[in-house]
């Protein structure tokens, strides 16, 4: 098990650098056949696992079930129909079937880990420290652009390479660290340091919306701490450097957000008739998102959540995905109202319940105990 956990961060804090590309737009991480190996042995190993899982799985089998039903139904009958309309893509199965691994992933290995937080938190602390490696000794990306990546110059992406999923990723943390009654300052700084040299926009609106909920619903905390470290941090942002001259850095730019709003709109307009009621199909990619066929493509689907949600589920659909989330705050501690609205608040810009390293990051700090 020890030598399991540190293979698997050292792979998932490697990003998408262990990213094993099999096709222009089929991949895979290094990290997820550490996962498929885990549930082999965790799920038939032995009568006894079987026993455990299921008695793991009861926290989750006071779900309304009839809401769960209902939103596959409306997941397989889109996917039906697709598949009869010729539309359908093998890969939106992959993505499914992605998912539910790491949630049962992350549901078996928090056992492992007595429900606590620290793999996921040292997982975050490495991309961190690996951001500022990059952004000091390699803060020109732009050749990514032949590898379907986005081209960043001077903006802190880490082994994610995408400066708005790590910046997100910072935001977790930064909020745990915030949550706990005995502050660690220098996680805190280290962590808002490195958000800023994101120049995320998306995530540093999330920092604010998900601080502001750490303010109002925890009592126990220091509310004159958390108003003082929002108003360090954004007090920062004039100060920011701007040697590159780069739009990229410039936070009042329009280009990413002209794009952003353009593509969901081309979205939006390609929903008529009956997908408005059950969608196009959960995570079957958008056509108008494929680029030159000989440059991978990363960006299937909508970058805003609500045009996401209206196009692959439809009203119905994105209806009980709703349903599921709300109830599933029901069964977890407070302080997961922060996870949820940072991820919210960011997916309205940048879609990341659909990125990897979010999901699994995201899902490991949501099922802790701690």
């Amino acid at each position: 098990m020890k030598f399991f956990l540190i293979a698997f961060v050292f792979l998932l804090s490697l990003g998408q650098l262990q990213r094993v590309q099999l096709t222009n737009n089929v991949a895979f991480y290094l990290h997820d056949l550490l996962i498929v190996g885990f549930l082999m042995k965790d799920l038939f190993a032995a009568i006894v696992q079987r026993k455990k899982i299921i008695q793991k799985l009861k926290k989750i089998q006071d779900f309304p079930k009839k809401i769960i039903f209902l939103f596959l139904g409306v997941v397989f009958i889109s996917w039906i129909v697709a598949l009869f309309e010729g539309r359908f893509d093998y890969r939106a199965i992959l993505y499914l079937g992605r998912l539910l691994a790491y949630f049962v992933f992350v549901l078996l290995l928090q056992r492992q880990l007595k429900d606590k937080s620290w793999l996921w938190r040292l997982v975050s602390f490495n991309i961190l420290i690996l951001g500022f490696i990059q952004y000091l000794f390699l803060p020109d990306l732009r050749f990514l652009i032949y590898s379907g990546y986005d081209d960043h110059l001077y903006r802190l992406t880490s082994t994610i390479l995408d400066p708005a999923f790590t910046g997100l990723i910072f935001v977790f943390n930064l909020n745990y660290y915030l949550w706990q009654k005995k502050k660690n300052w220098a996680a805190i700084a280290l962590f808002a340091v490195g958000l800023l040299l994101t120049y995320s926009r998306a995530s540093y609106l999330a920092f604010l919306i998900s601080s502001l909920f750490i303010f109002f619903i925890d009592k126990n905390n220091n509310k004159k701490t958390i108003l003082l470290v929002l108003v360090f941090f954004f007090i920062s942002l004039p100060f920011l450097p701007k040697q590159s001259g780069g739009d990229g850095v410039n936070l009042l730019r329009t280009t990413s957000t002209q794009a952003r709003i353009s593509n969901d709109q081309e979205i939006l307009q390609s929903i008529s008739g009956k997908d408005w009621l059950i969608g196009q199909g959960l995570f079957i990619p958008n056509q108008n998102r494929q680029i030159a066929k000989n440059i991978p493509s990363h960006s299937h689907f909508a970058d805003n959540l609500i045009v996401f949600l209206l196009s692959n589920l439809g009203v119905a659909g994105g209806l009980f995905f709703l349903l599921l989330v709300t109830n599933s705050l029901k069964y977890s501690k407070k302080e997961n109202l922060y996870l949820i609205s940072s991820l919210v608040t960011h997916a309205m810009f940048n879609n990341g319940i659909t990125q990897s390293f979010v999901v699994l990051i995201f899902l490991g700090l949501f099922l802790a105990e701690d």
